[in-house]
């Protein structure tokens, strides 16, 4: 395997590596679109079952051990997407599959070869043995006109987003990346890799965001609410007061006569009795 499949493979599935089972091993896979939904899918042909990913967790992957299978149909109503629709024991899965490049038509092709080779019942115009058992679509002039403006408004919303992650001027810096991404990743394989790879990173970002902020909920209710000595006891307010505040007054230890120091009451303060007395 080539260095470049191997980062690839490494950004793309190195999540859902991690939830495969001992021993179960990938065989093919290929970005697709659940209808309604605009997260970045996976489908995923590995030894043992069908696995269909989404980079959200509001959306829980798919399983389908391969032994529950029965067959496919192929559905092209545009000449850049095939509707597929995998039959099972318990039910369908359907999934948009990408046509609008030669790579993506075969990592189509190697996706629909594996479940073929798992003896599914496959639609009678389908070849497993070619290398692009659906042909891409043939783009014209105003395809190609597309792909040169999807081109340089990603490149623009791109360096945007550098100017954004630059300290001088404030702005939403990676999430403009991640929506540079999301365009270019119309018209560029490399580009898809990175969106499923970017939308997985947003996503741990927001819920540590959530988890961040029910936390600090939690904590200032935890502050405002009333400290209270017993299940049912009343809320009393409580105030520390200085000892010497809360003491009662202590009468002096001096008299007023011993306060003055004279010997006299300080009746003979008054003039008058000052002048009876001589």
């Amino acid at each position: 395997m080539r260095p470049v499949q191997r980062f690839r493979e490494r950004l793309v599935l190195g999540h859902v590596r991690t939830r495969l089972a001992e021993g179960e091993e990938i065989v093919a896979w290929s970005h697709a679109n659940l209808p309604d939904t605009r997260a970045p899918g996976l489908l995923i042909v590995t030894d043992r079952r069908l696995l269909l990913h989404v980079a959200t967790s509001t959306i829980p992957d798919t399983s389908t051990p391969l032994a529950e299978l029965t067959g496919f149909d192929l559905d092209r109503r545009k000449p850049s997407v095939v509707s597929v629709s995998v039959q099972g024991d318990n039910g369908h899965t359907q999934v948009d599959l990408n046509l609008t490049s030669r790579v993506r038509s075969r990592s189509v092709g190697r996706v629909l070869a594996a479940l073929h080779h798992q003896n599914l019942v496959a639609p009678a115009n389908f070849d497993p043995s070619l290398t692009s058992p659906l042909p891409p679509m043939e783009r014209g002039v105003k395809d190609h006109a597309r792909r040169v403006w999807v081109t340089v408004l990603g490149l623009t919303v791109l360096l945007l987003s550098a100017v954004f992650a630059s300290p001088f001027v404030p702005g939403p810096g990676a999430l403009t990346a991640v929506f540079g991404i999301a365009i270019l990743a119309r018209e560029y394989e490399w580009a898809r890799d990175l969106h499923v790879w970017a939308a997985r990173v947003v996503e741990r970002f927001m819920s540590w965001i959530r988890d961040l902020r029910r936390k600090r909920r939690a904590t200032s209710t935890a502050q405002r609410a009333p400290h209270r000595s017993g299940s049912d006891a009343p809320w009393e307010a409580t105030v520390d007061v200085p000892p010497e505040v809360m003491a009662p007054p202590q009468p002096s230890s001096r008299s007023p006569v011993a306060a003055r120091g004279d010997g006299t009451d300080g009746s003979d303060d008054d003039p008058g009795r000052r002048a009876m007395a001589s």
